[in-house]
């Protein structure tokens, strides 16, 4: 029987991908862009695999962050207009093999309300996409936004959610500072 749990897999602080994309990857400018189980009580991330942190969908907290994520989209794009130095990723819904998985996408560019961009993670429910495939999100189906740039964190609304869940040295080893 199948887990009815939703993985919510974070780039860098909970799985290689988080790192990779927060850490690795280029940040010194910005990216050019053109213009749980039924009944079941919410409870706190639990690692299902590897690089992978699990949430039920019923979680309130997370849900709420995914939901502040979208709505703040508009500071986003403000961001980028005004060429915020660092990294600018977005989080989607990606399924496959039946399973949905939350997953980050580094951004290259931006056209007709789609972010276009490099899967910053290694998916977990199958093999049909790899880190580094070449996607398009609809801005629709965008649920977090993030810019990093070294300690500095805008955005990343479900990344503060999983911090506020794990122990505070934990989330303090990251060293980062979630602005606005």
């Amino acid at each position: 029987m199948r887990n009815p749990v939703v993985a919510i897999v974070f780039v860098a602080a909970l799985g290689y991908g988080f790192v990779n994309t927060l850490w690795h990857m280029p940040s010194n400018k910005p990216v050019a862009i053109p213009e749980a189980a039924p009944g079941a009580s919410p409870t706190a991330p639990r690692p299902i695999k590897e690089n992978v942190v699990a949430y039920y969908t019923g979680d309130k907290a997370m849900q709420n962050a995914k939901t502040k994520g979208h709505a703040t989209l508009a500071r986003f794009h403000q961001l980028m207009a005004a060429g915020t130095p660092g990294t600018y990723t977005v989080k989607f819904p990606l399924t496959q093999n039946g399973a949905t998985e939350h997953i980050w996408l580094q951004l290259v560019g931006y056209s007709d309300g789609h972010f276009v961009g490099l899967l910053a993670d290694v998916p977990v429910n199958g093999n049909q996409y790899k880190m580094g495939d070449r996607m398009s999100v609809a801005e629709a189906d965008v649920e977090d936004w993030m810019i990093r740039n070294g300690g500095d964190v805008y955005g990343g609304y479900t990344v503060r959610q999983a911090f506020a869940d794990m122990p505070k040295e934990q989330a303090a080893s990251y060293g980062i500072t979630f602005k606005d």
